[in-house]
């Protein structure tokens, strides 16, 4: 009886221990994770092209012959301007810029003056960093005060911060400060928003 007991012990337990001794089964090859390559992004382009809408809050107008100087604001004189501009990254953060200024005003000429009162070409360097930029150059102006040929030149700078948006688009709301010295010394304060696409 002994014996007979021993013997089922024995075929009940060989299975078991051949189980346990018995080596992992191996790992099917499709059961490992793939591994995702991400593709570098791609750079950003080194050309750029806007086009920007701006209004003057501020303009000093020095004394000039009998003229006396003037402070010009919204309420006494409404200018705008538009721009059509062009740039090319020669660095990540400093842009070459070529931009043409059409500025017309609205309110408060004399009687018969034209409201288109100026054109200028400026070419000029932009510093840009994390979306902050800032840049200045010459602003050589062949039409000025409504006249043509009339040549003034001054300094112009701008100063804002870059909102990506998608498609390579870009909005950049800046201050734009004017000082010109050939016709009159003048010096004016900017608002402008630009919108830019860069490829």
């Amino acid at each position: 009886m002994r014996t007979a007991a021993l013997a089922l012990a024995v075929l009940v337990l060989a299975p078991a221990a051949r189980a346990s001794e018995a080596p992992p089964p191996a790992t099917s090859p499709t059961e490992t994770p793939p591994t995702v390559v991400k593709a570098a992004p791609k750079p950003p382009g080194k050309f750029l092209v806007y086009t920007s809408f701006a209004f003057n809050v501020y303009t000093y107008l020095g004394a000039q012959g009998t003229s006396a100087a003037t402070n010009l604001t919204p309420d006494n004189r409404a200018i705008v301007y538009q721009q059509l501009g062009f740039g090319y990254f020669p660095h990540p953060n400093l842009r070459l810029t070529l931009t043409f200024q059409f500025g017309e005003t609205l309110t408060g000429l004399p009687n018969g003056a034209s409201h288109y009162t100026l054109f200028a070409i400026v070419p000029w360097l932009v510093y840009t960093t994390h979306g902050f930029y800032t840049g200045a150059g010459p602003m050589l102006a062949p039409v000025s005060y409504a006249k043509a040929p009339n040549f003034d030149a001054g300094i112009y700078t701008a100063t804002g911060y870059i909102f990506k948006l998608p498609k390579n688009l870009s909005l950049a709301p800046a201050v734009q400060l004017v000082l010109m010295l050939n016709q009159r010394v003048s010096f004016a304060v900017t608002p402008t928003v630009a919108l830019a696409y860069r490829f």
